[in-house]
């Protein structure tokens, strides 16, 4: 059956967001730069004359980002919306599904922008009778903030990063980075070691500069610069830069908070005085989303918070959600969202563009008799 999505359009529009229909073809090297190598196996996949390498869309996030870089000033606040089929490899479903959503882009009012899209997300998904929706957050920078406290080597910091929001992930490299695997050392160890000790980010270039040198674009799907950042993997863990016992013991503490907003507040509050951890900044701005969501007319004590929750994407940059439908089979979400300042610098923007929206599955929602 298909679902009714002109009440959506209807609720959308009058929130002020303008409808846009960007390319469905779009080329892939944008999405696989920005998203990763992972992402190409659930592309579909084709080339132009030219050779260059062409997807069908498989979002509507990054295509909108390049619409509104391509049409003005980068930071000119603009809100947008999308109803339309996005294409992506999926297990035992169709690789053609619809999508909806909205991104909000330019507001420097962040705590009521993310409060504002939130809020449209919960009436968007009663439109389609989930009046009791299962809401979770969660926040990135709550992450960084420890992983940073701790003195992790940056290059680990990276991969830890690029592995939250993936439990199997995550622990994996947590598993690792204890000394869980041995690590052998490379015979170029010490070189790297000298270069990420005193520039990461200088080692990583001299690094892929080499890779590209040698002709190397990628080995075992994995692309120049996630070579490099293993050989750098390699060389802190041979110079000792793992983690100890007292890291791990907090990262695990860290991981196990969820709850209401107001508790796990208290119980991330409380491990930084515990363990001395400097990361006051990041739990006022948290406090303060709270008091905003609340002031939104959110019932904040219904939303569930998870300190593990995150979304394995680099750009997204705090704050994220989901919205689950209680009465259906299944863990999947019918709504996805959160903050992504760090999209627009990463598609051609000079500095970053405070960014916030979310996607709605029109194939998990049913349609209901308005």
């Amino acid at each position: 059956m298909t679902v009714d999505s002109a009440p959506l359009r209807i609720l959308l529009s009058e929130a002020g967001y303008r409808f846009i229909d960007p390319p469905i073809l779009s080329d892939a090297t944008v999405f696989l730069e920005v998203a990763g190598e992972d992402l190409r196996r659930r592309l579909y996949m084709t080339s132009g004359v030219d050779g260059r390498e062409l997807c069908l869309r498989p979002e509507f996030t990054i295509p909108v980002c390049l619409h509104h870089l391509a049409t003005g000033d980068a930071h000119r606040m603009a809100d947008y919306a999308y109803i339309g089929p996005v294409f992506r490899h999926r297990v035992g479903a169709s690789g053609e599904f619809h999508q909806a959503g909205i991104e909000s882009l330019g507001r420097t009012d962040r705590v009521t922008a993310d409060a504002d899209v939130l809020a449209l997300a919960i009436d968007a998904v009663g439109l389609y009778g989930i009046e009791a929706p299962e809401v979770r957050i969660g926040d990135s920078l709550l992450f960084s903030a420890v992983i940073d406290a701790l003195g992790i080597a940056q290059v680990w910091k990276r991969r830890l990063a690029r592995a939250f929001g993936d439990d199997a992930r995550l622990d994996a490299a947590i598993e690792r980075l204890s000394g869980g695997k041995s690590a052998e050392a490379p015979a170029h160890a010490g070189f790297l070691s000298a270069l990420d000790g005193t520039d990461h980010e200088a080692a990583h270039r001299i690094v892929e500069d080499l890779l590209s040198i040698a002709g190397i674009r990628s080995v075992g799907g994995r692309t120049a610069g996630e070579i490099a950042d293993r050989f750098l993997e390699q060389s802190s863990l041979a110079a000792g830069a793992g983690l100890d016992d007292r890291a791990r013991s907090v990262i695990g503490r860290f991981l196990g908070v969820s709850g209401t907003p107001e508790a796990a507040l208290a119980d991330l509050r409380s491990l930084a005085t515990d363990e001395n951890i400097e990361m006051a900044g990041v739990l006022d701005s948290f406090e303060k989303r709270s008091e905003g969501l609340a002031r939104r007319g959110i019932d904040i004590g219904r939303l569930h918070f998870a300190a593990g929750f995150g979304r394995r994407l680099d750009y997204y940059s705090g704050f994220v959600f989901e919205i689950h439908d209680p009465a259906s089979i299944g863990d999947q979400p019918v709504v996805g969202g959160g903050r992504y300042d760090r999209l627009l610098p990463a598609l051609g923007a000079k500095a970053s563009v405070p960014a916030v929206g979310f996607a709605l599955w029109l194939d998990r929602v049913k349609e209901q008799a308005r």
